[in-house]
């Protein structure tokens, strides 16, 4: 039994982006895989050869030789000041006000409530089924435009 059992392991290639890179081990992180291809996981995500895309860049997958990968870029927008990222585009209203949540002030309970304001162009979106297409870099604001809880006062108190 070796000590270090990886440096046991065979070298074998996979392809990224149709370049070929050497890796040692069947079990490899995604963040890895990306590294190799000079790419960061805030930058892309990996996307193996059947379509799945690797979304944790942290959990482990099977590496085989010879498998086929592809990249793909993260669209990075900002929700009332708040980084967002997607690799898919374009997002629904809904969508994009779930994934910003508490971070953004946005109350996911009531997400009718808002509507989304593009700052760049001022196009907006009311309808929670609307899609929104993103632009990297794109700023908005979620506005609320439903009713605001206010203080009650007991009776009697003056």
């Amino acid at each position: 039994m070796a000590l270090y059992p990886n440096r046991m392991a065979k070298k074998f290639q996979v392809l990224i982006d149709e370049q070929q890179y050497k890796t040692r081990t069947g079990q490899r992180k995604p963040s890895s895989l990306l590294q190799l291809a000079g790419k960061s996981q805030e930058d892309a995500a990996l996307v193996l050869e059947g379509g799945h895309v690797c979304l944790d860049p942290d959990e482990p997958i099977a590496v085989a030789p010879g498998d086929r990968f592809t990249t793909i870029e993260r669209i990075r927008y900002f929700v009332n000041g708040e980084p967002s990222a997607t690799i898919n585009n374009p997002l629904s209203l809904e969508s994009i006000l779930r994934n910003a949540g508490a971070g953004a002030a946005i109350d996911i309970q009531d997400l009718g409530s808002y509507y989304l304001e593009n700052t760049s162009d001022g196009r907006k979106y009311e309808n929670l089924d609307s899609m929104v297409t993103i632009v990297d870099g794109d700023n908005f604001l979620a506005i609320h435009v439903g009713s605001t809880p206010v203080a009650n006062p007991r009776c009697g108190d003056v």
